[in-house]
């Protein structure tokens, strides 16, 4: 009798206050999510000597659950260790595509080429006539941060197969969840501290950016302004139900609800639209980019993903104040899960948006 094995790995996203695993199952169908889970490292993701061990300790909560299933993994590096930037280069004679890269990429990198592992999820020739001209997206990480999350999956018996880009997990569930289009779309994943922010079309990246934005700081304020105890959960909550409801007069308040919710939805509005603002401020720094290097491009959509589910009406305030239709996307929602898997509740479900992108992702080799 033979005894087949899934081709989708462990999918883990590391990050710097959280972990979350996927993996999907073939099905008939296409393929279903097989399991979920979550781990919180409080910041354990950052650069400290407790890193490894903190990370360590949650990979083998989530392994030794015994619902994952082989030993082979695939993961993201937190972001604050990858370097991201944009060259346009030539090939010169005698110089292949790689080394050019290597050369053009040695200007940028704040250490040296040899230490590096560099990656280009985008790469574009430039109609200039005789010589091979580019534009491309350079991804580059220190070698010594995946040996070390190679070091560390061994220690709970994973096998590190692969290291991807979040960019690259993000345009995969993307492209799985809707058409891409010739003109310029926005994606963003709002994370816990970390938001990624991107502009692709078809399959090229034209701007690509890690910020520090994270729904955490919209969590801080509401417990500190309305003078609650450290329950995340009780701003989460509340941000969930009010959110930037009091922006939209005809959502808000009214008769049925009555003054009090119209005077809450009226008191977390204006505990969170600085800090949202602030969200406003970088989009306008990416399209501005992006419009500097494009001619006259025509943003078709933003597509908004992870945390932002939990922002009440997020998507209507964006789409105001930067005239683009915007989308919340709750990946989990459009996804096929499987009947027996311990999985959390739908709504929950956004956070895990590029764990699940990663996961779509088959190691041929497995």
């Amino acid at each position: 009798m033979f005894s087949f094995r899934s081709s989708y790995p462990i999918a883990l996203d590391i990050g710097n206050q959280n972990v979350y695993a996927v993996q999907l199952k073939d099905s008939k169908m296409g393929f279903l999510v097989k399991e979920l889970a979550h781990g919180e490292l409080n910041g354990s993701g950052e650069d400290s000597p407790e890193t490894s061990h903190v990370l360590i300790s949650k990979l083998r909560d989530i392994v030794k659950s015994k619902r994952f299933v082989g030993r082979r993994a695939i993961a993201h590096i937190p972001s604050q260790r990858v370097f991201s930037f944009p060259i346009q280069f030539q090939v010169r004679k005698s110089e292949t595509l790689e080394e050019a890269i290597l050369r053009e990429s040695r200007e940028y990198l704040p250490f040296p080429v040899e230490e590096a592992v560099i990656d280009y999820p985008s790469i574009v020739a430039l109609p200039t006539g005789e010589s091979e001209q580019y534009k491309a997206t350079i991804a580059a990480v220190r070698s010594g941060h995946v040996t070390q999350y190679v070091h560390d999956l061994k220690k709970i018996g994973l096998t590190l197969e692969a290291v991807d880009l979040s960019i690259c997990s993000l345009i995969r569930l993307h492209k799985h969840l809707h058409d891409m289009s010739q003109n310029p779309i926005i994606l963003c994943n709002i994370g816990q501290t970390q938001s990624l922010f991107s502009v692709v079309a078809s399959d090229t990246i034209l701007a690509q950016r890690n910020v520090s934005w994270g729904i955490q700081t919209l969590y801080d304020r509401i417990l500190a302004n309305l003078g609650l105890s450290e329950d995340q959960h009780k701003a989460k909550v509340l941000l969930k139900k009010h959110g930037l409801l009091y922006d939209d007069p005809q959502q808000s308040g009214g008769l049925e609800e009555g003054v009090e919710m119209d005077q809450l939805n009226r008191t977390i509005y204006q505990i969170i639209t600085p800090h949202v603002e602030e969200l406003i401020y970088e989009f306008h720094k990416l399209i501005g980019y992006v419009r500097s290097e494009e001619q006259n491009p025509a943003f078709e959509r933003i597509c908004l993903y992870g945390h932002s589910i939990f922002i009440r009406r997020l998507d209507h305030y964006l789409e105001k104040r930067l005239n683009i239709p915007t989308k919340l996307v709750n990946p989990m929602a459009e996804s096929e899960l499987c009947e027996d898997g311990m999985l959390p509740e739908i709504s929950e479900g956004a956070p895990y948006a590029l764990a699940l992108g990663l996961a779509m992702r088959k190691v041929n080799w497995l």
